[in-house]
């Protein structure tokens, strides 16, 4: 079959890596002048960093996406100091007794803690996190953070937000869930994955959509060509697919800036250098700063002496990351199943099925996607919303 895939980040990519070994001819469309979505490397003085920090894991999937990128890119073992600077002093994070006791909430969080009921509330983001960690580290760490990067009242948040980003996972550790099973980084840099995904494939490079006519199966660039597909994937917003019919989804997103330092000068816990430092007080217009050096292991010149930071700041205007509140979520399955009315094209990835995803995660959806597609021209709209459902998974995948 011949398949147009739009978009080259992880998803587009490694979808055009495994449908290609299973024969079928694929042409890929990207607007930037180099592949790899947000996923990316970027070089600054001699060092590299990415449009926030990718890290692999597989926190959240079966080992098929560790073996999987293991053929693809060579690694290092890693991992990963977080931290929240709150109340003038740096303190653990994800938020725990012990943060609790750095910034002197630990007699009203001990309290809390003794009360928490034994089944989560899931009504939503905020019922949650209050009843897995109780209302003062709720307030410190997580409230003012969410209206800050959301731009939106915590109660109208999903409650999947949470369970996909695991906060409030334990309020008795201090290490980052991501160093809890395999956490690595790549050896050289990301953009290596999407070279050897994409070697010997048919890429369309630094072309941007204008519009999709989905009636005529038809892409019309910026240059207003037209180009024909028998076969369509989609890594695009769902919204932009089908040129906002039914208004605009919301995101979340964020600019960033890079910055390099001294690695004496660091930040630090526990004389450990922080990779990860989170600002969840609102008077910080930035969210996180990332320190690449503590992480990418890479100890020759000039990463023996200093590091990139890069500061990321909420930008709504940069569409990331899916708004999961009611409403948005609503939108979507509209989008979603009129989607799936379509004999010939398929909605994918972090926007084209409004999930936040990882790596790992979009590598699972892929072989989940790889199991449909050849009967998908075939099966009736309620067997594509329900493959769909599938494809896209829950929180846990």
């Amino acid at each position: 079959m011949k398949i147009i895939i739009i978009g080259a980040g992880v998803a587009g990519s490694v979808l055009c890596d495994v449908l290609s070994d299973m024969g079928h001819e694929i042409t890929i469309i990207e607007k930037s002048k180099t592949p790899g979505g947000m996923c990316k490397s970027y070089y600054k003085n001699g060092f590299t960093y990415e449009y926030g920090p990718h890290i692999l894991a597989n926190h959240h999937s079966t080992t098929i996406a560790k073996n999987y990128i293991l053929k693809k890119l060579d690694v290092v073992k890693t991992n990963l100091t977080s931290a929240s600077y709150l109340k003038n002093t740096i303190t653990y994070y994800p938020p725990s007794v012990y943060s609790a006791q750095k910034v002197g909430l630990l007699k009203s969080v001990k309290k809390e803690i003794l009360n928490l009921p034994n089944t989560p509330d899931m009504k939503n983001f905020e019922t949650y996190l209050i009843s897995k960690v109780g209302n003062t580290l709720y307030k410190n760490f997580f409230k003012n953070f969410t209206e800050k990067f959301w731009q939106v009242d915590p109660k109208d948040l999903s409650s999947e937000w949470a369970l996909i980003r695991k906060l409030g996972s334990s309020i008795y550790e201090k290490k980052m869930f991501f160093n809890n099973k395999w956490c690595s980084y790549p050896k050289k840099d990301w953009n290596e994955l999407f070279f050897n995904l994409l070697k010997n494939k048919k890429i369309l490079l630094d072309l941007e959509i204008a519009k999709i006519d989905l009636k005529k199966n038809t892409i019309i660039t910026n240059f207003n060509e037209k180009i024909k597909y028998d076969f369509l994937i989609s890594t695009l917003n769902i919204d932009q697919l089908h040129n906002f019919k039914y208004g605009k989804l919301e995101y979340a997103g964020y600019e960033i800036r890079t910055k390099i330092i001294e690695k004496k000068n660091s930040y630090k816990i526990d004389k450990k250098d922080i990779s990860m430092l989170y600002f969840p007080e609102k008077k910080f217009k930035h969210c996180r700063i990332t320190n690449y050096g503590s992480f990418q292991q890479k100890f020759e010149y000039p990463y023996n002496k200093k590091t990139i930071l890069t500061i990321e700041t909420p930008n709504n205007n940069i569409r990331l990351y899916p708004k999961l509140d009611q409403k948005n979520l609503v939108l979507f399955e509209k989008y979603l199943n009129k989607t799936a009315t379509l004999k010939n094209v398929i909605t994918f990835g972090r926007l084209g099925l409004y999930k936040y995803l990882t790596s790992d995660t979009t590598i699972e959806m892929v072989f989940r996607l790889r199991d449909y597609l050849n009967r998908w021209k075939d099966m009736s709209t309620e067997k594509k919303i329900l493959a769909y459902k599938n494809i896209r998974g829950n929180w846990n995948n």
